[in-house]
This record gives C-alpha cells, structure tokens and sequence, in this order.
C-alpha cells in the first residue's frame, strides 16, 4: 500500500495505538496519532488519499517504538547537534526516541480538537549534556481561511516545550510528510519568497532541473527518488504572508488535484534565531524553510517529501528554554484550476507550470 484513504487508516486502528478522530464535516476530517503526538492523516475529502504520508509498514513501526511513521511531527534542531551520533562529521545519524515517539498521552479532546502531552529528553552530541523537559501539542480544525467551497481540512498546532536547563540554542521544528507519485507523477514544494531568492542546498547541490527560482518563489520537486534538501534563508521570506510553504499534486490514480500549505508567524526573522547549519555549508548562512525529498528503496512502494518550518527560537524563563508556537496546515483537494488559484491566493504565485 503506497497511501492511505481513512478507511484504510480506520481499518489498522487497533494496531496503531490510540487515535483521535476529528470531523470537520462529514466529507472531510482529520486523524491524530497518540503515538508520538502527531496529526497523522489530513483528509479534505474521506474518500481520497491522505495528503499527509503514512508509512505502509506502520502497524511494525509502531510495535517496534520507532519514529517514522509519517504525518506531521514536532521535532527540536539543530539537526546536527541532536540527531548525528558524530556531528562533527555528520555521521551516524538516528532519532531520538526521548522526542519521537516519546510518550504522549492524551490530556483532553473533542469532536474538533485534542491536547497531547509528553516528558521529552535528548542528548546534545557536541555537549555530551542530556536535556529533559516536556510538550504539550494542542490540535484543532480550524475554518477556511479563504472560503474556496473546495474540498478542505485544516489544523491549528499550538507547540508548548520546555526544558528544565536554561539558555539552549534550540528551535522547535515542524515537518510534514507529504505524498508523491513518484518519478512520473512528483509533486511541487513551492515558498513565495521576496525578489531574486537565494535558495540554499543543505545536503549536496540540487540539480537545476529539480529547482525553479522565479521572481517572487522558489519550487522544488518532490518525486521520492533522491536525496536532496532545499531551504530558503530568512532574508529571503515574504514575512507579509502567513502562508510560508506550500505543496502542490496531481493525487494518485485520480484527476483532482491536492495542496498542502503551512502557515505561521512564529518563525526565526534572522540568521541569529535559527541554528540549523546546513550539511553542504555549516559555516555558512542558515534556511529557515526546508523541503526534503527522500529515496524510494523499495520500490514500488514510494516514500516521501516533506514540507518543513523552523519555529522560535527557545527562551530563558525561570531558568528553562521555553519555545512556544503557533501554526497550522491547510488542505485542499479539487481541479487543477482551482487548485493553481489557491496556490495564487496564499503565495502569491501565478501561472505556476507545477513539475
């Protein structure tokens, strides 16, 4: 199974741990895994793939307590300081379980939202310090902002951590794992940015025909083929819109269209705010807005891409790194028209050739 309809998703909930199951309507609804405390299936239609990738092999995941079984998940960078075993070489990298899965609980819900809670710890691999703290997530359906009449879901996050040691250089992170059909059907990560954007490659160079630098975006093409990673620098971003990052489609085996766009002000304004060095150029500048295009090994199945915000930099209070942020992600499934016209609406960009 390469994506998942709700159905199919409701078919394995006794092996997936507890869900939360939110109705926006009956058309359309959201799925919220327990299981590290994370929006796990965006449905604008119930009937249709997940805009959100679930990994195929999720009921062995989950019963072997490892991390990526898809959805959108809360993460802290930098990247290189917690999640390599040798960072200085950029080696042997791994997840922590102390932040995913962690051990969410759930504190409280309803037909429209949930709160989620969890004891974190990670281990700082240049400091050799371990860090515990906590997170509460609360995940609510929020309307259309814009009143399409398309087929829609959308989710407010609002991430609360903190840990008990002060003055950490940290930022809380936000990664959405989306769809693709692969080589000959990929999707298109697209950031409106300011005039003539400076992308930044954090893996290796990306080749020109997987990247398009118009006058006011930068797209990038998501066909689960290759490992690559794009990010656009803080002077780069249009901080006028909400709308940071979107994700554009033509869904599997169908003829409608998906988009997938994250929205938020609670992101670093300037280098100084972030720390997530890139792998490429660690001493030089810094992206705020990734997208990861990932490897398909075993084909046919696909993997995925991922639409990606790093959130506010951590703050000393009472002797703790407090970061806190708001942000949500927004779904849309309908024709290729009317999908191009929200894409304009939120980012701004116009007569868009998607990949």
């Amino acid at each position: 199974m390469n994506f998942f309809t709700k159905n199919d998703l409701l078919s394995i909930k006794e092996n997936i741990g507890k869900i939360v199951e939110l109705n926006f309507n009956a058309e359309s609804s959201a799925i919220v895994s327990e299981y590290g405390g994370r929006l796990l299936g965006l449905f604008p239609k119930n009937d249709v793939f997940s805009l959100l990738w679930i990994n195929p092999d999720i009921k062995n995941l989950i019963k072997s307590r490892q991390s990526d079984i898809g959805g959108d998940r809360f993460w802290i960078s930098p990247e290189r300081e917690f999640f390599y075993e040798k960072p200085q070489t950029w080696e042997g990298w791994f997840c922590p379980h102390g932040l995913d899965p962690a051990y969410y609980e759930t504190l409280a819900m309803s037909s429209n939202s949930c709160t989620l809670s969890s004891p974190i710890t990670v281990e700082s691999q240049i400091k050799k310090e371990i860090y515990n703290g906590e997170i509460t997530r609360q995940i609510s359906l929020i309307k259309d902002p814009i009143s399409t009449g398309l087929s829609y879901c959308g989710v407010e996050f609002v991430d609360d951590c903190v840990f008990f040691q002060p003055n950490l250089q940290v930022n809380g992170w936000s990664l959405a794992c989306v769809i693709s059909g692969g080589s000959s059907n990929p999707g298109t990560a697209l950031i409106p940015t300011k005039s003539n954007p400076k992308p930044l490659s954090y893996f290796r160079t990306i080749p020109q025909d997987r990247l398009r630098v118009g006058d006011n975006y930068v797209a990038f093409k998501i066909d689960v083929d290759d490992i690559y990673k794009l990010a656009i620098r803080p002077e780069d971003i249009d901080f006028s819109r909400k709308a940071k990052i979107g994700y554009a489609l033509k869904i599997p085996n169908s003829e409608e269209y998906g988009f997938l766009v994250k929205l938020s002000d609670d992101i670093p304004k300037s280098q100084k705010e972030c720390f997530d060095v890139s792998r490429d150029h660690p001493d030089e500048e810094i992206g705020v807005i990734q997208s990861y295009n990932s490897e398909s090994v075993n084909k046919p199945l696909l993997n995925f891409g991922e639409i990606e915000l790093q959130l506010n930099q951590f703050e000393t209070i009472d002797n703790t790194s407090h970061g806190k942020a708001i942000h949500q992600i927004i779904g849309y499934i309908g024709s290729k028209n009317e999908i191009l016209k929200v894409i304009e609406i939120f980012l701004g960009v116009t007569n868009q050739d998607l990949f």
